[in-house]
């Protein structure tokens, strides 16, 4: 694992995006890293938020690796593809 790369503590739900945004420091650097869920049909924060909570590993260890491969969006942004886990 990177060392540079940690995983902090935040969650935000952009409704009117339908994204769910968690955030890496990178190098001292804040990183969002977005996930587009409207094909998810979350109902509400909540529901969003215990879905990330369910997948957080999953989602965290792809960010990394899209973080490590320098993957940035125009907006300095890791966007994390929705993917099924079992």
């Amino acid at each position: 694992m990177n060392q540079a790369v940690q995983f902090i503590d935040r969650l935000e739900f952009r409704e009117p995006d339908h994204q769910l945004v968690f955030f890496a420091q990178v190098s001292g650097m804040l990183v969002e890293c977005v996930i587009a869920i409207s094909k998810l049909k979350l109902t509400d924060e909540s529901h969003a938020t215990d879905y990330f909570e369910k997948y957080r590993f999953e989602y965290e260890e792809r960010a990394e690796q899209l973080i490590e491969e320098e993957c940035y969006n125009s907006a300095g942004q890791i966007e994390v593809e929705l993917v099924s886990f079992s």
